[in-house]
């Protein structure tokens, strides 16, 4: 019976080509964490837009006003998943923001006013054409 077990199993060794080559299909896969299209993934475009709507348009301020850093805000605005403790501060900091439409663009749960307020913002920063400046979420602005 034994020998039955063993000839089904047929393991290879350690160093064939076989292992190799998944060894290697393992080590390219992507591991960063980012949403295809980093800057310009939708909740990343959402997060900017929502954030320039708000009474701090300033990303220092922003980050502040939801308890949180600015490196998180920022990487959550280069395309990094939203955790759901922000979405948390975000839907509670502003309630006139859904999570359905900050995670998935889902516009049901937004006022007609909201929608015209966040609309213009989210075209703006989808469009890849527009030059980017580092004073760009500044109160001056």
């Amino acid at each position: 019976m034994t020998s039955i077990i063993t000839n089904s199993l047929k393991l290879q060794p350690p160093n064939s080509f076989v292992t190799k080559e998944f060894e290697n299909g393992a080590i390219s896969c992507s591991m960063t964490g980012t949403e295809t299209g980093g800057r310009f993934a939708p909740t990343a475009i959402r997060m900017r837009a929502v954030r320039r709507a708000s009474a701090y348009p300033a990303r220092k301020d922003f980050a502040n006003f939801l308890g949180i850093t600015v490196p998180r805000l920022s990487n959550i605005e280069n395309g990094f998943p939203i955790s759901r403790d922000v979405q948390n501060r975000v839907t509670a900091k502003l309630p006139w923001v859904s999570r359905d439409w900050l995670i998935d663009g889902l516009e049901g749960g937004l006022t007609v006013a909201t929608l015209q307020r966040l609309a213009p913002l989210v075209v703006e920063e989808s469009d890849t054409t527009l030059p980017r400046s580092r004073s760009r979420g500044s109160a001056s602005r």
